[in-house]
């Protein structure tokens, strides 16, 4: 059990601790410096509660004791005083040292009274029940701050836990909003492959009657009179329309290029705006928000970019058709004949 000589002998324990730590630190520990100031502090301001709300009342009442509390409360407020314009100072500035010390001698003189003076007259003057009780409620006062402490830190770590599960949060969203950025890009390539796709079929219908006419130029060289004739004609037709047909194709790859690289533009320059608006959120919802609208977005651009594609290759592949189908009425005849 502890008695009232150990409480006076062995509270100012941890506060001399951090003092010493204190001025072992250099101007350029900083983040240090700020912080064992703050555990200093709090610990100064703890000690001078207890002592005012549970020690002072008591010995009030002795008059051994009476005017020796005056004199401890001036100290506290020569204590606090000092400690505010400590807290005022920057910790890399040369003052901050010379506080730090000056706050530590009035504390230590104040520690060196109440063992010289204070103790004697309080084991003088207090009965062993008047101070077992003071002992008592100043134990209890220091477990409710102790636990007070512990609540605060349980706090302070479910915060930090809330806070790196929100950045995860922010950053799976975002993973999720970059991906959907370049989505449409995608889409759109893979609509202009499908269109590549169908003007090789107008170059191979192109090959084929090309194949067809060199045929029938071996054919006309063995052939004489009207049959070659005809064989003359319908090759010449055979080489204007694959002529018309590779201009049709030669114009196709060129709109078909300068759709897609349009699109790329537009989809680049969507996703600049798109990454700025992701930056400034400021919170889950909001970002959930932003990615909603670009999910959405993201589609209604997909689907224009494979009409835009779709209409221009469409377009290219029925000229092609049309045009290698126009001869074909004059061949069939020809060939019938």
């Amino acid at each position: 059990m502890t008695t009232i000589r150990q409480l006076i002998q062995t509270t100012p324990t941890k506060a001399n601790e951090l003092f010493a730590k204190l001025a072992e630190t250099s101007e350029s520990a900083i983040k240090t410096r700020a912080r064992l100031l703050a555990d200093l502090k709090e610990e100064l301001e703890l000690l001078t509660e207890l002592e005012e709300k549970h020690l002072f009342p008591v010995l009030r009442k002795h008059k051994q004791t009476k005017d020796l509390v005056a004199d401890a409360i001036g100290d506290n407020k020569q204590m606090r005083k000092l400690l505010a314009e400590l807290d005022r100072t920057p910790p890399e500035s040369e003052e901050f040292g010379g506080k730090v010390a000056e706050l530590r001698r009035v504390f230590q003189q104040h520690v060196r009274d109440e063992k010289k003076e204070l103790l004697p007259a309080v084991l003088k003057a207090l009965s062993d029940e008047e101070a077992q009780a003071i002992v008592e409620s100043i134990e209890d006062r220091k477990a409710e701050i102790e636990e007070e402490r512990r609540a605060e830190a349980e706090e302070r770590r479910a915060a930090a836990r809330q806070e790196r599960e929100e950045a995860e949060k922010v950053q799976q969203a975002a993973e999720t909003v970059v991906a959907s950025l370049w989505a449409g890009p995608q889409a759109a390539q893979q609509t202009a492959r499908t269109a590549q796709d169908a003007v090789r079929t107008g170059l191979d219908t192109m090959t084929e009657v090309a194949q067809r006419t060199s045929d029938q130029t071996i054919e006309m060289l063995n052939r004489t009179g009207e049959q070659a004739q005809d064989l003359a004609q319908q090759s010449s037709q055979n080489l204007r329309a694959m002529a018309e047909t590779g201009n049709v194709l030669a114009r196709g790859f060129q709109d078909l290029s300068q759709e897609w690289f349009k699109l790329v533009q537009e989809r680049l320059q969507k996703n600049l705006d798109g990454f700025t608006a992701l930056t400034r959120c400021q919170s889950v919802p909001e970002l959930m928000t932003v990615q909603s609208a670009f999910m959405r977005e993201r589609l209604r651009e997909t689907i224009d970019s494979a009409q835009r594609m779709a209409v221009v290759s469409t377009r290219v592949a029925d000229e092609a058709a049309r045009t290698i189908a126009a001869q074909r009425p004059n061949n069939t005849q020809r060939g019938a004949a």
